[in-house]
């Protein structure tokens, strides 16, 4: 069961770059005093192309593919006003030339700004629908469903994240992309990255082991609590066994989150993200986002002033995009 066989769409831009991060590196050395500071290397998934990168790319490389296949003439999603995944499924759907409708949870400000990214899906074309909260979405998305289908059209529902066992295989393809970057010199112990709806961290998780890798890969919450991310996690992987070979291994998956850089709430800026978003720019020149990245990175920055790495090892940190949560724009 190879992945090659399954069908895959080719709308990113690929490899992404791998950087090193040296002058981070030796920030955080200098501030924490730490004679444990790792090799820090970033994977550039917010140059993944389309709708302004991220990486829902490339799980809908492969959702989108079936819906092609279906023949599919709209494509249905669902997430919040700042959803990076709305957004990208708009601009692929624009490319693809499928009509799209996104059932967004959240409320417009009064002030007259909006979230960049919805003047970006009007720009691309998409029916954007806004519902009051996250528990009205799913049961929106199904009615619209139906009453297009009752009109005779042909509809695809896509969950929220495109994390599904077809789309997290764009992150086993992503880790084989990683491994062929790395060549054999460059051994990665530890891979950290943002994780929600759970698609990217079963994917990694896949990829790694059917690499043969021994990385522990460390899933951080911007949302939900540990225990239901990693169920996610789990049943997509699970769910996994059927499309592509996974080796089993001696136990069952090993699912890593930790929930303690929340802050105040999902898409709520931390005082820690803030400031690893500032740590990050003003040495690097990269940007990272609010509502994922910025906790994550907000993670690996205290892990390793707590000295859980060592000198020897090498831990890359997985940028999934998500910079238009930064941006507004005047209605």
């Amino acid at each position: 069961m190879s992945l090659s066989r399954i069908s895959r769409l080719n709308l990113g831009h690929y490899p992404t770059p791998v950087d090193e991060l040296p002058r981070f590196r030796d920030a955080l050395a200098q501030d924490s005093n730490a004679s444990r500071v790792p090799r820090i290397l970033i994977k550039r998934d917010d140059l993944t192309g389309p709708g302004f990168g991220g990486n829902k790319v490339r799980k809908l490389e492969y959702v989108l593919a079936k819906a092609l296949a279906e023949r599919t003439e709209v494509v249905i999603t669902v997430g919040g006003l700042r959803s990076n995944h709305a957004r990208i499924t708009a601009a692929l759907c624009a490319r693809l030339g499928i009509k799209c409708v996104l059932v967004l949870n959240g409320a417009l400000e009064a002030s007259g700004y909006r979230p960049a990214s919805i003047a970006l899906e009007d720009l691309y074309g998409a029916d954007v629908r806004i519902v009051a909260a996250r528990e009205d979405r799913d049961h929106t998305m199904r009615a619209v469903a139906e009453e297009l289908r009752g009109s005779g059209k042909r509809v695809f529902e896509v969950p929220l994240g495109a994390s599904i066992p077809l789309g997290a295989l764009g992150y086993v393809a992503a880790f084989h992309e990683l491994v062929s970057q790395l060549g054999p010199d460059i051994q990665i112990s530890h891979v950290v990255h943002a994780s929600s709806s759970g698609g990217t961290q079963a994917g990694l998780i896949a990829g790694c082991r059917m690499a043969g890798y021994k990385t522990t890969i460390t899933g951080v919450s911007p949302d939900n609590p540990a225990e239901e991310i990693a169920a996610e996690v789990t049943g997509i992987l699970n769910g996994m066994r059927e499309l592509v070979s996974i080796p089993r291994g001696e136990n069952s998956f090993v699912v890593e989150i930790n929930d303690e850089f929340i802050g105040p709430g999902y898409g709520i800026a931390s005082n820690e993200g803030c400031e690893a978003t500032s740590l990050l720019a003003r040495t690097e020149g990269i940007v990272l986002d609010p509502v994922y990245t910025a906790k994550a990175m907000a993670a690996l920055i205290s892990w390793i002033k707590d000295g859980r790495y060592s000198n020897e090892e090498t831990v890359l940190f997985w940028h999934t995009g998500g910079q238009m949560a930064l941006f507004e724009s005047r209605s």
